[in-house]
């Protein structure tokens, strides 16, 4: 049964990728019912995550170290950037991802009922554009590269999956094939192709995964395990399995057939679970595992799917959820590795440098769009009730955010504002005097994390101080110190190396502006005002000009 999976090259997918729109219900709603939209863990009422059936097992195969890569069309919308993002976070290969003009990427609501079961809307998009000619014209040398190929009858024409499984079959590369919609519905519903091309595209592929309810339609059986086999000799496959919920799932290789039951767990969102065990199934067979092995690793993908809000996995606590739930043969696939390493490949500065103006424009957006109508009001009410009381602000952050600080000090400053930056660093030490009981500290810092500002702001706050936080961890311990918290959310750096504060700084500083702008306007600050703090320079001379003086 070992696929020839070259382990030099990436695991490249085409298909659904998207950005899940959730919202928590008290039900599923049948037909002619209504139904509530619920708040759901984090107080709000509707959730943005990344997923999509291919997307989503090429990122779960990616979390158990496999070099993963997603190829198509994708919209230049901000659900497109959302995804090339988070992509980017991962270290998901985007290479061969075309971006169109003025079009829409994929998305899908999902409405997830308090039982964990859901029901899902797709806008295929451009995934549900493509054509075979696509394939050959813009994709075919990206497939040729790649070590195994994955795909799927769900989003993707059939003509455009066959056209994939066909040009790697050529090159000699193994192919696995997710059919996560049932032939009917596929043919007659989302009108994907003829009941002829779903069984080329299904007979094209070496692995065959179809959802329990694709499978019951594929052939007639009286058990899920002598289904498989069918499934198996009709198609000629290497490898075919069959999920099936809370009982687990059924794989057959031809020699043996074998049932591997899931896990008991508290189900919290079954989205996407069948894609989880998919890229587990993936990394198994990558590995080299043996076929019982294989299937507890999918399993518990699929279970610790269930523990998420959507089907991606989350990076600080997925990798050791799958761990506990994996009872296989050991192996080194759960042994820490290095974080996905970035193109290192020299490249011309100046083609970097404009990608990281680039960056920083999408990353202005995405904060941006995340902003609801009252992002200050807060923050403005808290300062100026400070101001009435004769109180000041402080401005205050470490490392590049110190920078940041010393910007928006001065911008404060300059429109009215009466802001002094405060070293965290010496707070503790004195300085932490500069600061009067009912005064605003505006505290930066990325992580939330970082413990000299967070050992100065709690001297400062137990001496009465106000908090005031911009970063772009709303948990973090900063977070929670906070009486208003301005929420950026940036999720990596520009650069070769993706470590150095970019574009985190750059949207610090553009939120910091915002606040000033917000308090100049709230104040009424009038240019006679702006000339009294602007003599000089060409800002000066130009007031004084206007004002013909």
């Amino acid at each position: 049964m070992p696929l020839a999976i070259d382990q030099s090259k990436r695991v490249v997918g085409i298909g659904s990728n998207v950005v899940d729109v959730i919202y928590r219900t008290n039900k599923i709603a049948g037909p002619e019912e209504k139904t509530y939209i619920l708040f759901n863990d984090e107080g709000d009422i509707v959730k943005e995550v990344i997923g999509g059936v291919t997307l989503n097992h090429l990122a779960w195969a990616n979390l158990l170290g496999l070099p993963t890569g997603l190829f198509g069309f994708q919209g230049d919308d901000r659900y497109g950037k959302m995804i090339r993002e988070e992509m980017d976070r991962r270290g998901i290969d985007r290479s061969a991802i075309q971006v169109r003009e003025n079009a829409s990427s994929s998305f899908s609501i999902v409405n997830v009922a308090v039982d964990a079961n859901r029901s899902i809307y797709m806008a295929r998009a451009q995934t549900g554009e493509t054509t075979a000619e696509d394939i050959e014209s813009c994709f075919a040398d990206y497939i040729r590269s790649a070590g195994l190929v994955t795909t799927e009858i769900s989003q993707l024409p059939l003509d455009a999956v066959i056209a994939v499984l066909r040009i790697a079959r050529e090159a000699g590369i193994p192919t696995v094939l997710d059919v996560d919609v049932p032939p009917d519905f596929a043919i007659d519903v989302a009108k994907l192709g003829s009941a002829d091309d779903f069984d080329e595209a299904v007979s094209l592929a070496d692995v065959i995964k179809p959802a329990k309810a694709a499978a019951d339609q594929m052939v007639e059986a009286s058990s899920p395990e002598e289904r498989a086999r069918r499934i198996f000799e009709k198609y000629k496959a290497i490898l075919v399995a069959i999920t099936d919920g809370k009982d687990g799932a059924v794989l057959t290789d031809g020699a043996q057939t074998i049932r591997v039951p899931a896990k008991p767990i508290q189900a919290h969102d079954t989205t996407g679970a069948g894609d989880a065990f998919l890229g587990g199934l993936i990394a198994g067979l990558y590995h080299g595992l043996p076929l019982d092995s294989i299937a507890r690793l999918a399993n518990a993908c699929g279970g610790v799917c269930c523990l998420v809000d959507g089907a991606f996995p989350l990076l600080n606590q997925s990798p050791d959820q799958v761990r506990a739930l994996y009872d296989g043969e050991a192996h080194d696939i759960f042994t820490p590795k290095p974080a996905p390493s970035k193109d290192t490949a020299k490249r011309e500065p100046s083609t970097v440098g404009l990608d990281s103006v680039r960056l920083a424009s999408e990353a202005l957006q995405s904060v941006y769009d995340h902003m609801a109508a009252g992002y200050y009001d807060a923050a403005v009410e808290l300062i100026r009730h400070a101001e009435i009381q004769g109180g000041r602000v402080h401005v205050t952050g470490v490392g590049k955010p110190r920078h940041v600080g010393h910007k928006l000090t001065a911008t404060l400053q300059s429109t009215g504002t009466r802001a002094y930056f405060l070293d965290p660093t010496d707070c503790n030490h004195g300085d932490s005097g500069q600061v009067a009981d009912g005064d605003v500290v505006i505290a930066i810092s990325h992580s939330g994390k970082t413990h000299e500002l967070l050992d100065a702001l709690t001297t400062l706050k137990h001496n009465g101080a106000r908090i005031i936080s911009i970063t772009g961890n709303k948990d973090s311990d900063l977070a929670q110190i906070s009486e208003v918290v301005l929420h950026v959310p940036v999720t990596h750096e520009a650069g070769p190396l993706g470590l150095a504060p970019t574009l985190s700084t750059t949207c610090q500083l553009a939120v910091g502006d915002g606040l000033a702008m917000a308090l100049k306007a709230d104040r009424g600050f009038t240019p006679e005002d702006f000339a009294r703090y602007h003599p000089s320079g060409s800002l000066g001379r130009m007031l004084k000009e206007q004002k013909g003086t």
